[in-house]
C-alpha cells in the first residue's frame, strides 16, 4: 500500500528503542525524514546507526529531557532548522512506575505525570503554531491501554493514559480548524525492553520469543505484538489513507481490552 509519506517530516519522541525507534525506521523507510529525541544519547546514536548509511541524511537526533518544556521547544526548533517544516508528531516518550498505591508518593506522581501527560501536551503545544502556519499536520499519541483497563498496581500511568486518551479527542476538535488531525493509540504488551524489565523473571534467552509461556497468557491471541506492528498503525494513521480518522483512539493489544471503548 502507498501511503505517500515521502518527503513528509516527522518527529518522534523516545525514539531512541521500542515502539519509538520501529517508528523512525519505519518513516525512513517510506521515504520520510524523522527527527527523534530521548534523554539518552547512546539509544539515539544506536537508532541513527540502525537507520543506514542510505537514510543518514533524513534522520537526525538530539537528547532532550521531555519533562523540561525548554527542551522541547528546541526540539521542534531543532526540526524545523534542519528540514524546514513539521508535518507529524508522534508522541511516544515516558512511561509511568507501577506499584503500591499506598507507596507511591506525590513526587512520583508529579514526575511521572510530567513526562508522559504533560510532555505529550507539550509537544503538542509546540507543534501546532507550526503546522497552522503550514494548513496541515498530524498527531498521534501513543498512548497505552492502561488506561481503558485500570489496575490497582497502576494507577499513575493508567490515570495518565486515561487523561491522555481525553486530551487526544479534545486536542482533535480544537486543531481541526488549522487542518491538523490527531489519533492516540494504545497498545497492550508490546515485546520492549519496558516490558521485559516488567517480566523481570524472564530470562535473556526467553526475550525474543514472542510465544514464550509468560507472552502467551498475556493476550487472548496467545502472543504480544511487535513494536513494528504499532510502528505500522501509526504511519496508517499519519497518511492520507487514513485522512478520515481523526479524534479515535485506537487499541492495539491483542484483544486484551474488553471494554466498549477503545
Amino acid at each position: 500500500m502507498e501511503l505517500g509519506l515521502e518527503r513528509k517530516v516527522a518527529i518522534v519522541t523516545g525514539g531512541s528503542k521500542g515502539i519509538g525507534r520501529a517508528t523512525a525506521l519505519a518513516f525512513l523507510h517510506e521515504g520520510a525524514s524523522v527527527l527523534i529525541c530521548a534523554r539518552g544519547q547512546q539509544g539515539l546514536d544506536e537508532t541513527v546507526a540502525a537507520a543506514g548509511h542510505a537514510a543518514r541524511e533524513r534522520i537526525d537526533a538530539i537528547a532532550a529531557d521531555l519533562m523540561q518544556a525548554a527542551a522541547i521547544k528546541q526540539v521542534v526548533a531543532r526540526c524545523v532548522e534542519r528540514f524546514g517544516r513539521v508535518d507529524i508528531l508522534v508522541n511516544n516518550a515516558g512511561s509511568a512506575r507501577p506499584g503500591d498505591f499506598l507507596l507511591l508518593s506525590d513526587e512520583a506522581w508529579v514526575d511521572d505525570w510530567t513526562l508522559k501527560f504533560f510532555g505529550y501536551v507539550r509537544m503538542a503545544r509546540e507543534v501546532l503554531p507550526q503546522m497552522q502556519r503550514q494548513g496541515s499536520g498530524v498527531i498521534i499519541n501513543v498512548i497505552g491501554a492502561g488506561g481503558l483497563n485500570p489496575t490497582g498496581n497502576y494507577m499513575i500511568g493508567g490515570a495518565a493514559n486515561a487523561a491522555l486518551n481525553h486530551f487526544t479527542k479534545a486536542l482533535a476538535d480544537a486543531a481541526a480548524k488549522y487542518g491538523v488531525r490527531a489519533a492516540g493509540i494504545n497498545p497492550g504488551p508490546i515485546l520492549t525492553e519496558r516490558l521485559l524489565k516488567m517480566r523481570g523473571a524472564l530470562s535473556p534467552s526467553a526475550a525474543g520469543q514472542a510465544d514464550d509461556e509468560a507472552f502467551r497468557r498475556m493476550t487472548p491471541l496467545g502472543r504480544i505484538g511487535k513494536p513494528d506492528e504499532v510502528a505500522d498503525l501509526v504511519l496508517f494513521l499519519a497518511s492520507d489513507r487514513g485522512g478520515f480518522i481523526h479524534g479515535a483512539n485506537i487499541s492495539i493489544d491483542g484483544g486484551t481490552t474488553k471494554g466498549l471503548m477503545g
